[in-house]
């Protein structure tokens, strides 16, 4: 058989994938810089409610805060535990 081994077979020693392409390593040469938000990149939808809720011009959208699982009671509860480890 002629011509057993390809001429454009790549393999594993094959350059990067956009090795000829212009712009920064490791990166798709038909990147967008501003993510398709606009001119000036002002932001995606929505993105303006988390500087309202830093400024106090409106109420936080979560009203409760998250409770740790550590809260009073167990705390007194891991401490009578620990007390009773120490004394035996």
């Amino acid at each position: 058989m002629a011509r057993t081994q390809k001429w454009n077979d790549k393999g594993s020693n094959s350059e990067p994938r956009y090795f000829t392409h212009n712009g920064f390593p490791d990166q798709a040469p038909n990147h967008i810089k501003k993510g398709g938000f606009g001119k000036g990149n002002w932001g995606k939808n929505g993105d303006e409610l988390e500087d309202l809720i830093t400024d106090g011009e409106i109420p936080p959208v979560f009203k409760k805060e998250r409770r740790s699982s550590n809260h009073s009671q167990n705390e007194e509860k891991f401490h009578e535990v620990q007390l009773n480890s120490v004394n035996e």
